[in-house]
Order: structure tokens, then sequence, then C-alpha cells
């Protein structure tokens, strides 16, 4: 692997292990989020992921003007080699997620009177709103000057293989809260998911083409089906609205006048994990597929 310099080299390897890093740390997440969280902490957490939906996509548009150092000789018959505009749209539907959550966000602290406190203390905040401020410290080295992105089209993909990881975590956690969240959040929070699949959908696009790029269409074909197969869309916002519609006579709660409530007099949300528990007819849940089998945490099929 050639690098242009040995300062892009430590920074690159840094942002790398950052993502990587926080698609491990997600499913702590999941597990503090699984508990009993006020309206006012979920709100807070909602709050953390909107700064960490920003170095995303700052993070995809630096990927989305990637100058390979080198690139691989062309062959005549080769397949499509459009990465970074795949990216490019990975970085569009990012930010559509990031504003699906700004306006009702913003009606909701105008309605509590005030913003959350930056870093986040467990004793004032819980457990669980304290991890997302770690989260967010954890990918803090996104928001760094940095130079263009460059050197192989391998570490590219590599970059955009921990980018999905990422992303694929962060997906699971926002559709985690939106399950018990009250009206307007829980519209902007599974819209938000929805553009998180779109994501998803654009950077595994990417991989694909930079992996058909050397190869002729005779060969393309299989190396497509098979990626594909080895990589499925997750249809996590398809599976949340199937779930809502099926649970129409039991509408979702609608925020009241007070909401959001402090975090000492606020009734708890009742938790995934109690839901699934007291509610023999809730639909089962999907693992992560990032880590492999594992105890569920949370997460929603």
């Amino acid at each position: 692997m050639s690098w242009p310099d040995g300062s892009s080299q430590r920074q690159q390897a840094r942002l790398a292990q950052a993502l990587h890093d926080f698609g491990d740390a997600t499913d702590q997440a999941v597990r503090a989020w699984a508990g009993q969280l006020t309206m006012r902490q979920a709100l807070d957490i909602t709050y953390v992921l909107t700064d960490i939906l920003r170095l995303f996509e700052t993070t995809a548009e630096r990927l989305s003007r990637y100058r390979a150092k080198s690139k691989p000789a062309q062959h005549h018959d080769a397949g499509p080699d459009q990465p970074n505009e795949e990216i490019g749209q990975a970085r569009i539907s990012i930010s559509s997620a990031r504003a699906a959550l700004v306006h009702p966000l913003e009606e909701a602290y105008r309605a509590s009177g005030g913003w959350p406190e930056p870093g986040g203390d467990p004793a004032r905040d819980g457990t669980a709103v304290f991890l997302a401020h770690l989260l967010y410290q954890r990918l803090n080295i996104a928001a760094e000057p940095w130079p263009e992105l460059s050197g192989t089209g391998e570490y590219r993909d590599y970059l955009v293989e921990t980018l999905i990881c990422a992303t694929d975590g962060l997906a699971w956690d926002i559709q985690n809260l939106a399950r018990d969240a009250p009206e307007p959040m829980q519209t902007g929070l599974t819209e938000t998911v929805a553009r998180l699949d779109d994501t998803f959908g654009h950077l595994r696009e990417s991989l694909i083409c930079s992996a058909k790029r050397n190869i002729a269409p005779s060969d393309a074909e299989e190396l497509d089906r098979n990626l594909r197969l080895a990589i499925p869309l997750p249809g996590r916002a398809q599976a949340l609205r199937a779930k809502n519609a099926l649970s129409a006579p039991h509408p979702a709660r609608t925020a009241g006048a007070d909401f959001p409530r402090s975090a000492a007099d606020a009734a708890p949300m009742r938790s995934p994990a109690t839901a699934r528990a007291s509610s023999p007819a809730a639909a089962p849940w999907y693992q992560s597929r990032r880590s492999g089998p594992k105890e569920n945490h949370g997460h929603h099929q």
C-alpha cells in the first residue's frame, strides 16, 4: 500500500480506527438504551446523534473526493468505476437523515426551555446519555482539519467499509429510540433510519463498483450477485413502518404540552426489552450483522 506522505497515512489510519471503534461501541449503546429512559434522556441522546450524523456526512464528503494515488489498468471491457459518485450519494442521504431530525428536535427543545450540557454526566443525565456523548467524542477525530484523502483505491474501500459498519450500528440505535418515541420525534427518527438505509445502500454500491472496476462484464455479473448476497440491505425502516401499521389500534404516543419534562419528574419510557417481554405478539428482533451471532440487545427485526 502506498501513501502520499506519512502524515496522511497516520491520519487516515486514525479515522479508520475511530469508525471501527464506533461501530463496535454502538452495541454498548443499544444495551444502555434498552433500559428505561425518560423523555428528556431520549431527547438528549437524539441531540448527540445529530452531531454524529454531521461527522459521518463530513467523512463521506471527503471520501467522495478521494484521489487514488495509483489506478489499475482498465480492461477494455471493464465494468463501472464510479465508487466516488456512490459515496457522494451516501453523503446526501446522511444529510437528509440529519435534516429529518432537526425540526422536531428544535421544537421539542423550544418546549423544554433548554439545551443539553455538552459532555454528559452519568450522575446527572444517566448512563445512556453519557454513553452517547462518549460515542460522539470517539468520532470527533473526523472534525479535525484534514488534507484531501488519498492513497490506494483499496484503502479508500477499507474506509468505506468502516463507515458502513458505523452507519449500520447508528441506524440500529436510532431505530431503538424510535420505537417508543412520541410524535413528532418518532416520525423524524424513523425517517432518519430510512435515510441511513439509503446511505448503507450507496456505500455498498461503491464497494461493488470498486470490485468490478477491472472485471470484464462476462465475469462481473457473478461477482455483483455474490457481493449483494454477502452484504444484504438492512430493510430496517420498512420493518419499523410495517410494525407501526400493525399496531394501528394502539397509536403512537403523542407528546403532551409538557414534553419534554425534566429527567427528575418524567415517567420512564417503556424500554424495548420490556416491551418485547410483555408482548408475545411482538415481532422478533434482528441481531446486528456486524458482529455475528450474539445476544439480543435491542436490535429490532
